[in-house]
């Protein structure tokens, strides 16, 4: 049983949508770790449903609305009558939905507003200054950022928040049960990243030229929704101009990411910038050996190479070197993915998170020492 130190306190997210991209499961990881605690635990959908909608604990109070545009007052109203009935103390926004979010709490004043910022280019913060922030900020409470170098941005360039903005680490959900990882006929690659020209795909697709020379068949599995359309088309013209066409499968946005899991021998991020990944993150819990390219906060998930192989952004040959190893020692790659799973877990899970959450969202908060915070 969870004590607390008000009655039963009401923590509702707003989220632009459930499709299955790593802001979006953040949303999800949240409203079920808060409900778990016996935290009233609410998710405002603003523009539409997804995949992940399936992944909600029964005790999340869910509205999904279907916003039109920035300018769809009618929605707005909705959500705002929504909200004033709920009248929750924290209302946490993510990314893009912050507009909005500052624009409700005009109408909720007694409501704590948090903003998480999820921004994935994080190597190039300073191209992408989002001025729109000047006049959001001084509505916002605090500032929740997935890397140390966005949390380092935000109280530079604004120091008078600088004591209410904090890099709180992302977290994912442990998988059931994890295989034996061995070796077979053919060596299965997966990369888990929305089709986006930031994930540079194309990067791993040129570090597999001459692979199957040097280890035998292989095959990548892509996974992730199509939200640069421009961008998949390159991917492909890629794969057809490798000639990596049996070698490959762009299998698009899954519900389930668990089975890929399972099934691979490693898993590959090749991201030209990050904040916090949460396919790492998933990669972590399911115990698969990783490489990941030095970017955002990705070296300090894999321990700084101590569970994972490192390698530069935008370098096909440092990629292959690094797929080259861990086939060439997978038994050593695998001892090394457990211990990325027990880091994962210790650093990376709910608990970790709700930590240091609590604080920032609900200070008065308290639980009984009996009562486990979720893992």
């Amino acid at each position: 049983m969870v004590t607390t130190s008000f009655d039963k306190p009401k923590v509702y997210q707003l989220v632009d949508s459930l499709s299955l991209g790593g802001t979006e499961r953040m949303s999800v990881n949240i409203a079920n770790s808060l409900a778990e605690m016996g935290i009233e635990s609410g998710l405002v959908v603003t523009r539409e449903s997804g995949g992940l909608e399936q992944y909600l604990n029964p005790l999340v109070k869910k509205k999904i609305y279907n916003k039109k545009g920035k300018l769809d007052l009618f929605t707005f109203y909705k959500i705002l009558k929504f909200l004033k009935s709920e009248n929750p103390e924290v209302l946490h926004a993510h990314q893009t939905s912050i507009l909005w979010a500052v624009l409700l709490k005009k109408f909720l004043p007694k409501t704590k507003l948090i903003w998480h910022d999820h921004f994935g280019m994080s190597e190039q913060l300073d191209q992408y200054p989002r001025k729109e922030m000047d006049w959001l900020i001084s509505s916002i409470d605090s500032i929740v950022t997935v890397n140390k170098k966005i949390e380092k941005y935000w109280k530079k360039r604004f120091p008078e928040k600088k004591n209410t903005v904090f890099y709180i680490e992302n977290f994912s959900g442990k998988l059931i049960s994890v295989p034996t990882r061995k070796l077979e006929t053919e060596f299965k690659i997966l990369n888990i990243a929305n089709f986006r020209r930031q994930k540079d795909q194309i990067t791993l697709l040129r570090a597999l030229g001459g692979l199957k020379n040097k280890i035998g068949k292989f095959k990548v599995y892509f996974l992730g929704e199509f939200v640069e359309k421009d961008w998949l088309a390159e991917v492909r013209d890629e794969i057809n101009k490798l000639g990596l066409e049996d070698s490959t499968e762009i299998v698009g946005p899954v519900d389930n990411i668990t089975p890929f899991i399972e099934m691979a021998h490693i898993g590959i991020l090749s991201s030209e910038s990050e904040g916090l990944p949460v396919a790492l993150l998933e990669y972590g819990m399911g115990a698969l050996p990783t490489v990941a390219t030095e970017v955002g906060q990705c070296a300090d998930v894999l321990g700084n190479g101590s569970f994972g192989e490192i390698v530069s952004p935008k370098s096909p040959e440092e990629l292959q070197e690094a797929i080259l190893k861990v086939f060439n020692n997978y038994p050593f790659a695998v001892e090394k993915a457990f211990r990325l799973q027990k880091h994962t877990e210790e650093n990376y899970g709910a608990t970790n998170f709700m930590k240091k959450y609590l604080p920032v969202a609900l200070p008065g908060f308290k639980i009984k020492s009996s009562s486990p915070l979720p893992v």
